[in-house]
């Protein structure tokens, strides 16, 4: 009962178990990451978040409800965490090479949401793809296809 609580107090309230569980915690750190590419430019606003939910929901095939709650259990998840390694590292561990690829695709899809791209969320995406081992031309193509 005790680790229960712990974990509560450490981890915060679980999702519903219809919604976001602990096994799409994948979801829940490429998600995590397009957060704090929104919010880079310190500007996070409700436009950026409907990009997120709508590409979530399109990337993962979840119903609206699903999508929602996945953005914000993902922005309650990044606003805790100091570092988006943490993130970087489950997606490391547990995306294939096209599904990170396919993540380059929504990190740029949500830095350009806004109409303007800031040096800040520019630099993250390249650093999420040089964590992930793929290169500078994997992040110009995904730049790319989230453009057209």
């Amino acid at each position: 009962m005790l680790d229960k609580i712990l974990t509560l107090l450490k981890d915060g309230p679980k999702a519903p178990a219809a919604s976001v569980t602990s096994g799409d915690a994948k979801q829940v750190a490429a998600a995590a990451l397009m957060v704090e590419a929104a919010r880079l430019d310190r500007d996070f606003d409700e436009g950026e978040r409907a990009t997120i939910t709508r590409v979530v929901k399109e990337q993962f095939g979840l119903t609206d409800e699903a999508a929602t709650d996945l953005v914000d259990v993902a922005e309650k998840r990044q606003k805790a965490n100091y570092s988006d390694m943490a993130f970087i590292n489950i997606v490391a561990n547990s995306f294939d090479d096209g599904e990170k690829k396919d993540l380059l695709k929504m990190l740029w899809t949500v830095a350009l949401a806004d109409g303007s791209l800031h040096k800040f969320e520019e630099h993250l995406v390249s650093h999420v793809a040089r964590e992930l081992g793929l290169t500078a031309d994997d992040a110009q193509a995904a730049k790319v296809a989230a453009q057209g």
